[in-house]
């Protein structure tokens, strides 16, 4: 909250990781398990069904685990005591290890196919690994998902950027000696679209806009103790993306199955409630942190069945989170500090969830106003 005519700022740097995953039924399996161990039999690829039985290109080995940089931006200034108006800047780097490899297949590539005609009984693409055919490489999958699927390679990738922006309202709703209530409402700009070309893809934001409503409350209890809840509630609206549309329980979309659809991605919830205790300029607290959302929603104007797109998509995270701040208001009033300010270190764990990474969270905020 910034004082009425006065800007306020707050800084925000956070690490966040991941290497596993919880499964649609709470299953915590490592980071991008589905497309792990898997059989490149006539299952996946149809056309080895001409080779019989056991046909397979190999098995996939698959390790993926994300380390990424968030940075935030949250700036606002008070019309009155009671409002300020405000803007939040995400900025990301996010970097996915992915180690990709094929082995153990029974077939190999045709020296002599050719790629100009279609695949026959006369015009094999692969041949049994036998006078001087070898098994399927890892180059060559990369080369087979790019030529038949269009498929980008699948390999660690850096991005970075700005990421979908808020601007909003804060307004302290109700407010006594020991209590406080404050409730903001904003607006967040979905600028960001994920790659279709990508199998594993890696996004900065979910590039959705979205209407955020908040309440926040904080209560002083006796022997230095308080009561903080947080309450946050999403309305995703509806936008256009870019998809492949892949059939229901196939692993992999052609390339000309990508349209553009209207996505409405499933709303969302965040519960934050902790218990603090402050002695002097500093407070530590201990709380318990849930996010929710219901699940996605894609329609066609082609009517293509987007239900693969919309399976295992609702989800939550259930996670602890313990700080510790110190305030420098004290210190700035004696002239010990040319800006107020207030520093919070937050450690955050993922402990249960579904159909979402296992993250570990650390950040930093430095909070000031002028």
């Amino acid at each position: 909250m910034a004082p009425k005519g006065h800007w306020a700022v707050r800084f925000e740097a956070q690490s966040k990781t991941a290497k596993m995953f919880y499964t649609n039924s709470g299953e915590h399996v490592k980071l991008g398990s589905e497309l792990d161990g898997v059989n490149l039999n006539q299952d996946i690829f149809p056309q080895l069904a001409m080779y019989g039985a056991g046909a397979s290109l190999g098995q996939t080995n698959l390790d993926v685990a994300i380390d990424s940089k968030y940075f935030e931006l949250t700036t606002g200034y008070g019309i009155t005591d009671k409002l300020t108006i405000g803007a939040i800047i995400p900025y990301r780097d996010i970097r996915k290890s992915i180690n990709f490899s094929v082995g153990g297949g029974n077939l190999g590539l045709n020296p002599l196919f050719n790629s100009t005609e279609p695949a026959s009984v006369t015009n094999l693409p692969y041949l049994p690994i036998e006078n001087g055919i070898t098994p399927i490489t890892t180059a060559q999958m990369q080369e087979i998902l790019a030529s038949k699927y269009g498929y980008k390679p699948l390999e660690t990738r850096n991005i970075s950027g700005f990421a979908d922006p808020t601007i909003g309202l804060l307004w302290n709703a109700y407010s006594t000696d020991d209590s406080s209530l404050m409730l903001s409402s904003g607006y967040r700009f979905g600028i960001q679209e994920g790659d279709p070309d990508r199998l594993i893809d890696t996004t900065i934001s979910s590039g959705s806009s979205t209407i955020r409503l908040q309440a926040e409350y904080l209560k002083e209890l006796a022997y230095g103790f308080d009561l903080y809840s947080r309450f946050e509630y999403g309305i995703e609206l509806e936008g256009r993306v870019t998809k492949r549309v892949p059939e229901q329980g196939k692993m992999l979309a052609p390339k000309s199955s990508k349209e553009s659809l209207t996505r409405d991605l499933g709303d969302y919830r965040i519960y934050d409630i902790g218990l603090g205790k402050t002695w002097g300029n500093w407070r530590t607290a201990l709380n318990w942190y849930r996010a929710e959302k219901d699940s996605d929603n894609y329609s066609s104007s082609k009517g293509t069945d987007t239900t693969a797109l919309e399976t295992h998509t609702s989800g939550h995270v259930n996670q602890w989170k313990t700080s510790l701040s110190w305030s420098g208001i004290e210190s700035w009033k004696r002239g010990n500090l040319a800006l107020p300010l207030v520093v919070n270190l937050v450690y955050r764990d993922t402990y249960d969830g579904k159909n979402t990474p296992d993250y570990q969270d650390v950040y930093l905020q430095l909070t000031s106003f002028w």
